[in-house]
């Protein structure tokens, strides 16, 4: 008992005080009614011609790759059948049903206002909201411009008719979180000007913007609190929806009431990209997806300054913008556009406007790499320049360079790259709340192939045991001491007694060799020291444990194949893993693991297991034989 009361307590006091109070206040005003009283309920009383469109304006022609799965898309919309999470289609309805989840096939209770709601009483919540980011809005956006199709105009005008009218100002679960309104918002803008009406708006439209920037401001106190990309999306729409009624709108009330919306939401996002980015580009969520819906995020940010001519933001916010940019861009495969599947992964990708798989980050790294750095990440010739088309935008001229091995301290990312292959070591650096027990997780690409892997996410509302392990020391390469993860489960998404890394060796880069070094203690004293070398012909690592109580496991999960073991060696006759160890070890075992690459889903992978019950040193050696 004492000891876990030391827990909590040292674990909220790294979360910091400010942050603390900020979600304090607002549980405390949502539990006695201080939100219905500031933010109550109301309906919506306007008409449903939100997007007027004078005359059709055909695709950019460089996009026109895209138009068949655009408009098969858009097919299925009509039909009622929407994408969920970038990767699975549903039965919805036309318009859709607000309020099903089509994956539990639930439908909760919606008749209460947003603060009275709790998102984890029964099934996930985010399948409630996915059909309300409007997305939909900018695929039917896409399909008129390819098509001139006036049935996707009108979609578009009487499902946001139908939205309105269900979801109430600051009733039901659509209106609960801030963040959620915010894309929505950035979603409205974006389809309008795809449709080329957003600089003569209908009023309603301007309305409907007005309403959810409404419902934003009552709560950043909670999106800060969270030190993480509610803070920056929220700030982002308010400046965003602010700077863009301040334009079009002749009411002069109106117009002040925007400009605050505007200064706000600029001093909040300039205030939330030097706290969560670091100098190195490495952002305070430790996630390559939510690394991804910030880049979207300020992305959408520069679209909208440039679109609307307002000044810059600062050189720090820019050169920050810049670090996250190359952030990411460091990390995509440059083959497949897929990146290790780091960290939390709740299948967000958001303002989209390719065709391009949810694996897929190029359009995105592309997107912001030319907006922020005036430089052409992937080439000229591929879908992931379709936002740069659509925005009317060209191709910067000189190509992006990204180092051949380099660290990201701040973030605790070590890159090796040699002859085709790539290496991740994540070490632990933790100035905010981890999300996985992943310390000394290594992910290996070669040739495009992600061979070491880790799980993924999977679900955030689903039963223990799923969420254990996604989020656990099992589902990540890495050593695993008696049973237990590196740091112990305070609540659903919070870890406390943070690790810190005990040592940490610069990468060594010869004409032979790449290597790195890192090590930590765990709170029971247990001691992990990892080595990795990456050479032109493979991948070695050796790994020095100790004090541990009973046993540990080192678990390399690997690609989908036929893995078969022969001796101390796996292999699936592309790659043969090798594995010595100091001290016999009690298993050798290649098991089923599981891994989730898209929300919601998840299948198995191979994972090979090597435990030991003493001290000892595990030595990897990874071949490639083709």
């Amino acid at each position: 008992m004492i000891r876990r009361l030391r827990l909590c307590i040292s674990t909220l006091l790294a979360l910091g005080m400010p942050a603390l109070y900020r979600v304090a206040v607002y549980r405390l005003y949502c539990r006695i009614g201080i939100y219905r009283l500031r933010m109550p309920i109301h309906h919506w009383h306007g008409s449903g011609n939100f997007f007027s469109i004078g005359s059709f304006t055909p695709a950019p022609a460089h996009v026109q790759e895209s138009s068949t799965a655009t408009i098969a898309q858009s097919e299925a919309a009509l039909q009622g059948r929407l994408v969920y999470y970038s990767h699975t289609m549903h039965q919805v309805g036309a318009p859709p049903d607000w309020f099903f989840d089509p994956i539990s096939q639930e439908r909760p209770s919606v008749a209460t206002h947003w603060s009275q709601i709790n998102e984890f009483s029964g099934a996930d919540i985010k399948n409630i909201w996915e059909a309300s980011r409007f997305e939909w809005l900018t695929l039917f956006a896409r399909a008129w411009r390819y098509t001139g199709d006036k049935r996707y105009l009108s979609a578009m005008n009487s499902w946001l008719a139908d939205w309105l009218e269900n979801n109430p100002l600051n009733s039901g679960p659509n209106w609960k979180c801030g963040q959620e309104t915010s894309i929505r918002l950035i979603n409205l803008l974006l389809s309008a000007r795809l449709l080329g009406c957003h600089q003569a708006p209908s009023q309603q439209l301007i309305d409907c913007v007005a309403l959810h920037c409404k419902r934003i401001v009552p709560t950043l106190g909670y999106a800060v609190g969270q030190n993480n990309n509610h803070g920056t999306s929220e700030a982002a729409a308010l400046y965003i929806g602010g700077s863009w009624i301040r334009s079009v709108t002749s009411d002069t009330q109106l117009q002040r009431t925007a400009c605050k919306w505007q200064m706000s939401g600029r001093l909040l996002l300039e205030d939330r990209i030097r706290q969560l980015v670091a100098t190195d580009g490495s952002f305070s969520q430790y996630s390559s997806n939510y690394h991804r819906v910030l880049l979207d995020t300020i992305s959408q940010v520069e679209v909208w300054r440039r679109e609307l001519q307002d000044v810059t933001f600062s050189s720090e916010f820019s050169e920050r913008c810049q670090a996250a940019a190359t952030w990411l861009f460091d990390m995509t495969d440059a083959i497949s556009g897929d990146v290790p599947n780091l960290g939390a992964n709740d299948g967000a990708r958001l303002y989209n406007l390719s065709t391009a798989s949810y694996r897929d980050f190029r359009p995105s790294v592309q997107l912001a790499v030319a907006l922020f750095h005036n430089r052409d990440a992937f080439g000229t010739n591929g879908s992931w320049n379709d936002s740069l088309h659509w925005f009317g935008f060209s191709i910067p001229e000189n190509a992006a360079t990204r180092p051949i091995s380099h660290q990201l301290d701040s973030g605790g990312y070590a890159l090796l790259r040699r002859s085709g292959a790539f290496v991740l070591l994540r070490y632990p650096r933790f100035k905010f709340r981890p999300s996985h027990a992943d310390a000394l997780h290594i992910d290996l690409w070669h040739k495009g192939e992600n061979v070491f892997r880790d799980a993924g996410t999977y679900s955030y509302n689903t039963d223990g045991r799923w969420h254990q392990y996604f989020s656990g020391t099992e589902s990540h390469n890495t050593v695993q001491f008696d049973g237990r993860d590196q740091m112990p489960k305070i609540s659903r998404f919070l870890f406390g007694d943070w690790l810190t890394t005990d040592f940490v060796n610069q990468i060594v880069d010869t004409s032979d060799e790449t290597s790195v070094s890192a090590a930590y203690y765990d709170s029971h004293g247990s001691y992990h020291h990892r080595t990795v070398v990456l050479k032109d012909n493979g991948l070695f690592v050796e790994d020095s444990v100790r004090g541990f109580q009973k046993n540990a496991v080192l678990r390399w999960r690997l690609r989908p194949g036929d893995w078969r073991i022969e001796g101390n060696t796996v292999t699936d006759g592309e790659y043969m893993l090798r594995i010595m160890t100091s001290t016999p070890f009690i298993r050798f075992e290649l098991i089923d693991g599981w891994e989730s690459l898209h929300y919601l889903e998840k299948n198995n992978t191979p994972v090979l297991e090597v435990e030991v019950n003493n001290a000892a040193t595990f030595d990897t050696k990874l071949t490639w034989l083709k």
